[in-house]
């Protein structure tokens, strides 16, 4: 997948993406999509 598609269906969900680069270390992209609880 990539990132603009899973930024438009994180977004759609509510969601934020990010990314976070250290040089010489590489990078970490982030997904957090909010969750429903059904009682």
């Amino acid at each position: 997948m990539g990132l603009a598609p899973a930024r438009k269906f994180v977004e759609l969900h509510g969601g934020r993406i990010w990314v976070e680069c250290q040089v010489g270390k590489g990078s970490i992209l982030t997904l957090r999509i909010p969750t429903s609880q059904n009682d």
